[in-house]
């Protein structure tokens, strides 16, 4: 099977910026407290779920937009194989984290 690598490319960008988009989101719920305050009422729970819902959204359009940009284009062949290169890519960065953390540990 030959490698489409301008595909793998487009794969790894979308990747790479969901990767800075759960950093950063990481980042709030990390720093919460010192930002906000301690917030405790009926709203946190609201929040909290719509920065879920809207975090979902994203990711799951940067890694699987492309797929399903090629699957509309009918090049369903192409659209599995995007599928596969942004779910490697993903588990990657995934592997790398948990490496990292076992470094810093």
């Amino acid at each position: 099977m030959k490698i489409n690598k301008t595909l793998l490319i487009k794969t790894l960008r979308n990747i790479a910026l969901a990767t800075i988009y759960i950093f950063g989101v990481s980042r709030i719920m990390h720093n919460g407290n010192e930002w906000f305050g301690s917030v405790d009422n009926s709203l946190t729970p609201f929040v909290v779920l719509l920065l879920f819902s809207l975090s979902a959204a994203i990711v799951g359009g940067l890694i699987f937009g492309q797929s399903i940009y090629l699957f509309l284009d009918n090049k369903k062949k192409e659209s599995v194989i995007a599928a596969f290169y942004s779910i490697g890519w993903l588990a990657l960065v995934t592997i790398l984290g948990l490496v990292f953390l076992v470094i810093i540990k």
